[in-house]
């Protein structure tokens, strides 16, 4: 991100965190002492929060590794690795003497991508898919691509976008603008070297040979979709696809609740109250009408008898919630 940005939720949240030693930042500015703050972990720490990543990316391999089939007739397996962010510096710096960057843009995300591709992968294509033998050729003594390296190289980053574009279509609808490619990787000095770069990584073999291709989006583009990369909410659904409503039609009645029938209430004086004790008689009128509750809600009155040898209440009265609605 710029170096410029105010601080966001997530930096806010970083502050208030504790310290490595265990001490609070409260704490810590009463012992006078100043807390370290590593934005490139603040960084990692919003990574996390886009859940649904990983099953992009493995989806992204899938996709890519069929294009590089049909594209060179190369059978690579291609396997994504943990995605990554890195500042635009230790990008650069991770990179290899010999490589082919190509740079184009991902829109809605604003600002440049880089798709990263190693000499020794450009050579062993050429060498497999123009008949000149698998077998890639020393680098050591390389410092410039061929035309036909860079030709390559350019194609593989037109199937890295659109797998990407593909893979992430549920997500974010992404759409790749033109290509450029250099044999180095100065190209990535055109964005400030402080910016964070999420680094997507896709490991590639064929027989014993194996290379490494990359993805490079920048992070703050993302950050406004980041919501969309959270894991699909639960639907209030049961098993067979119906809403809860007969589930609950079918469970509730078999619920038992407890009914209180309130016989009959009697008014008393605090100091009558306070002079009560085992064995003092309280009058009460006989009732008329008997009140059923469950749990101080009225739902029915009726009149105290008796039914059968046992102590009843015949009900004339219902509440209204218990009456039919038509």
């Amino acid at each position: 991100m710029a170096s410029d940005d105010v601080l966001t939720e997530g930096e806010i949240n970083a502050l208030m965190e504790s310290v490595d030693d265990g001490t609070s930042a409260a704490d810590a500015a009463d012992d006078g002492q100043f807390r370290r703050f590593d934005f490139a972990a603040r960084e990692q720490s919003l990574l996390r929060e886009f859940t649904a990543l990983g099953p992009l990316i493995e989806r992204h391999a899938e996709v890519l590794g069929v294009a590089l089939e049909s594209g060179f007739s190369i059978e690579f397996t291609v396997l994504a690795e943990t995605p990554e962010l890195l500042s635009v510096a230790d990008a650069l710096a991770s990179l290899e003497r010999s490589v082919a960057v190509t740079t184009s843009t991902l829109s809605p995300l604003v600002g440049p991508v880089f798709a990263i591709a190693p000499a020794a992968l450009l050579s062993y294509v050429v060498n497999a898919y123009f008949g000149g033998g698998s077998t890639s050729p020393s680098e050591s003594a390389r410092s410039n691509l061929t035309p036909t390296e860079l030709r390559l190289a350019e194609r593989i980053a037109e199937f890295q976008l659109s797998s990407i574009s593909q893979a992430w279509a549920d997500k974010l609808s992404l759409e790749a603008g033109e290509l450029g490619t250099l044999g180095v990787p100065d190209r990535l000095e055109m964005v400030p070297s402080s910016d964070m770069l999420l680094r997507l990584a896709f490991s590639l073999r064929a027989g014993e040979f194996s290379s490494q291709i990359s993805l490079m989006l920048p992070f703050a583009a993302l950050e406004p979709y980041r919501e969309r990369f959270f894991p699909p909410r639960k639907k209030d659904v049961v098993s067979n696809g119906q809403t809860w409503e007969p589930f609950f039609r079918r469970e509730l009645p078999n619920i038992e609740l407890e009914i209180a029938g309130v016989l009959a209430t009697q008014s008393i004086a605090l100091a009558d109250l306070l002079q009560l004790q085992v064995g003092t008689v309280i009058p009460l009128k006989p009732p008329e009408e008997v009140s059923l509750n469950i749990d101080n809600v009225s739902l029915a009155e009726g009149r105290y008898g008796s039914f059968d040898g046992v102590k009843a209440v015949q009900l004339h009265r219902l509440a209204s919630l218990l009456l039919p609605t038509n």
